[in-house]
Order: structure tokens, then C-alpha cells, then sequence
């Protein structure tokens, strides 16, 4: 019997099934290549709080035949209502309503894990070998390959590592450890069913209709998130934090820390805090967007938390990996199987600047709602301007990734493949 003739589609190894990895497994598997999405945990549970996708992504799910399954279980709130600490209503941002008329798609809220599991049941309908269980420490930058703990060797024409702030894969591509930074903030975050608050009369009207509130104050800001017709509720509050994350960040939390923080607040968000099971007091892991994407072989990038961590109030993280994701498939397409370096090259010179700016709204949107009120009265003290709406992040929500790549890579790439002529002339 003769051998099986070689695969000659492009094959991408991916390292890291999360939200990123998953959505350029996809996006690639949609291009016609072959790809194998790598993760290290065994079994994939749905787990997590809510997450939120701007129209910037949602455009990219509907062209991946992912959208219909996320709006199903997705949230239906028209609106977003911003209160000030003591539960006065600063403005009511009706952005969630009106996406698609002004950005010609809606957003989407919804459960983490739940549209994760949407995410790998799409990979595979695609034909992406998902392989669980499988841990990478050793990358090989100039096959490129990854070895197992097996000691098995997968050898592929690009390898890309989303595997987030612990990436071992940015240590590879940068030739050194790159250890994350503590941002300074940490974030109580807890998702349950919304049935224990029922017959509380302070935090039943709020189950009537999905909505999403916003409360902020002197160093604090939560948000309390009402999904699925009002059967589960999501609650997060970004707080100051001193701990070293060096052993970890993912901690369970103590309820009397939150309680003291919120103390005097508005009783309505204390209420939910008093009884919300399932607390975690996730420390806020942050770098500046990295200046290197990708490894001098040109043959191994890294995407998403790896290169570049966001902070909650971005409201994009799990967006701006997903776009990486969705640039990196298209410029592969367009260098064809024997140019990856220009790929993902020219990935990197499309991105960069993009996802740097947009990086650092989540720091100045941070610094504003913490910083408006005198911090011993807590009068708010400084006039906030709510006329775009309550996020800084949503002039992103009109870009398009796929067609960013589609009007740039014809200048970036040349400007990249002179680039890669002179190296290869230098190293000659």
C-alpha cells in the first residue's frame, strides 16, 4: 500500500484555546488550512463571568457562522445605566440598542464559557484537530514545531501561541522571560443564578429585564450584569490591590473585604454582594503592549493576553484577540505556504499601532471613574462627559480586521518584505 500523499494545505499549529486561539483557528480553517488547536487543560468546562464583544467582532462572527448560537444565549439589555456610588443614575447609554443602527451590528453580552464551547464546537465542525490535555514548553522557532510532553514533535508551517500573560510561547519569540506585572488592581468577580434574589425586594426589580449597571466611586468601579431573561446574574468590582501575582492570581475571595469597600454604597449593589455565591478575587495582570509579535525565524507569533493583556474597562480584550486571530488567517492566505514570515510579519505591521492605542483606553477609562470623586466626602467633584456614551472604547467598534488587512496589506507587506531583504542581507 502507498503512503498517503503530504497534506499540501498550509498546516497552523495553535497553541492556547481560548477566545483568541479559537477564533484564528477558524478564521484559518476558513481559508482552507489545515490547523491543530493545542490546549493544556483536559476537559474544557464552562466556566467564567460574562464578556462582552463589540461590533468590531460581532461583523467577523457573522462571517464565521458563529453569531446565531452567541445571540441565542446572549443577553437582551437596550441599555446600559451608569450610577454614581450611591445609586443616583448619572446617564442610561442606550449604545447595546442602537449598535446596529450606528455601527451596522449589534454587541453581544453573554457568558464566557458558554460562548467559548460555541467556539470549539465551530472549530471542529471546521475540521480543526482540537487536541486537550496537551501542555507546550519547547517550540522549535526555525522548523517551526512544538514538542509534546509526550515527546511528540508536531511540525507545522506557522505556529501561533495564544496561550495568555504566562504565554510560554512570548518567551520563544521574545528569547526571554517576559514576567507579567501586577497592575496595582484586582478585580471580585462572581456569576450565579440569579434565583436566590428573587424575593429580595431590593434586587428582584432589577431580574425583570436583562439590563447591565454600572455603579463608580473614589478608586472603585462594579458592574452588575443581568443575562438571560433574568435568570443569571454576573457581578464584577475593579478595586486597588497590592498583592504579588508571582505564585498566582486566581483566588477565592472574602465576602467581608467586599462588604468593607462597598460599605454606604448604594444597597441595592451592597444586596447583590451580600449573597452572590462563588467570589473571585482575580488579580489584574498587566504589560505595555509588547514591540515584538513575532520570533526572528518569522515562523511563530504570539496573539491576544500574550502580547498584549487588557484591562477589564477596555471592554475589548477577548475583542482584540479575536481580531489578531482574524488578521493573522488573512495575511497567511495572502502570503501563501512558502512566505509565512511575511505573514506574520505583516501581521504585526498592520496590528501594532491599532491594538497599542486601544490598549491604553483601558487605563485612562479606569483613571477616569475612580478619580471624579473627592476620596473622603466622596462628592463627586469633577464633571464627567457622557455624551458618546459611557465607554471610551466605542470608536472601535466601527473596525473591520479583515478589511484593514484587505486595504493595507498591499503597502505593508512591501514595506515588511524590504524589511526581511535587508535582514537577510545583514545575516548574509
Amino acid at each position: 500500500m502507498s503512503a498517503a500523499p503530504p497534506d499540501p494545505r498550509l498546516h497552523v499549529v495553535i497553541v492556547g484555546a481560548g477566545l483568541g486561539g479559537c477564533s484564528c483557528a477558524i478564521a484559518c480553517a476558513l481559508q482552507g488550512m489545515r490547523v491543530t488547536l493545542l490546549d493544556q487543560v483536559p476537559h474544557f468546562f464552562p466556566l467564567g463571568d460574562s464578556v462582552g464583544f463589540g461590533s468590531n467582532t460581532t461583523k467577523l462572527f457573522k462571517r464565521w457562522g458563529l453569531y446565531d448560537s452567541m445571540w441565542a444565549i446572549s443577553s437582551r439589555a437596550e441599555e446600559s445605566v451608569m450610577r454614581d456610588w450611591d445609586g443616583s443614575v448619572i446617564t442610561v447609554d442606550r449604545t447595546l440598542g442602537e449598535a446596529e443602527k450606528k455601527y451596522g451590528h449589534k454587541g453581544l453580552i453573554g457568558h464566557r464559557g458558554n460562548y467559548h464551547e460555541i467556539f470549539v464546537e465551530r472549530c471542529r465542525e471546521l475540521g480543526v484537530e482540537v487536541r486537550l490535555g496537551e501542555r507546550i514548553e519547547v517550540y522549535d522557532v526555525e522548523k517551526p514545531s512544538v514538542f509534546l510532553q509526550s515527546g511528540e514533535e508536531i511540525v507545522a508551517d506557522a505556529v501561533v501561541a495564544g496561550d495568555g500573560v504566562k504565554s510560554t510561547g512570548r518567551t520563544q519569540v521574545l528569547g526571554f522571560e517576559d514576567a507579567p506585572i501586577h497592575s496595582g488592581y484586582a478585580v471580585w468577580r462572581a456569576y450565579s443564578d440569579a434565583a436566590m434574589f428573587r424575593d429580595d425586594p431590593l434586587v428582584a426589580p432589577m431580574l425583570e429585564k436583562d439590563t447591565t449597571q454600572l455603579w463608580i466611586g473614589p478608586d472603585l468601579h462594579g458592574f452588575v450584569t443581568v443575562l438571560r431573561d433574568g435568570k443569571e446574574i454576573n457581578a464584577v468590582l475593579t478595586h486597588k490591590d497590592v498583592a504579588d501575582v508571582s505564585e498566582g492570581w486566581n483566588f477565592p475571595a472574602k465576602r467581608e473585604d467586599i462588604l468593607k469597600a462597598v460599605e454606604g454604597w448604594d444597597p441595592v449593589f451592597v444586596r447583590v454582594w451580600e449573597k452572590i455565591e462563588n467570589i473571585i478575587d482575580w488579580k489584574l495582570v498587566y504589560r505595555p503592549c509588547l514591540d515584538k509579535w513575532v520570533s526572528d525565524s518569522g515562523l511563530i507569533a504570539i496573539l491576544g493576553d500574550a502580547a498584549h493583556p487588557f484591562l477589564p474597562t477596555s471592554t475589548q480584550g477577548a475583542s482584540q484577540a479575536v481580531e489578531d486571530g482574524a488578521t493573522i488567517a488573512l495575511c497567511l492566505a495572502k502570503a501563501g505556504k512558502g512566505n509565512v514570515p511575511l505573514a506574520l510579519n505583516t501581521y504585526f505591521a498592520i496590528r501594532y499601532e491599532h491594538v497599542k492605542a486601544a490598549q491604553k483606553v483601558g487605563i485612562s477609562q479606569r483613571d477616569k471613574w475612580h478619580n471624579l470623586h473627592d476620596k473622603e466626602s466622596k462628592v463627586m467633584t469633577k464633571e464627567l462627559d457622557t455624551s458618546k456614551g459611557i465607554l471610551d472604547s466605542y470608536h472601535l467598534w466601527v473596525h473591520d480586521a479583515e478589511q484593514a488587512v484587505e486595504e493595507g496589506w498591499d503597502k505593508a507587506s512591501a514595506e515588511v518584505k524590504a524589511n526581511l531583504h535587508r535582514q537577510g542581507e545583514v545575516k548574509a
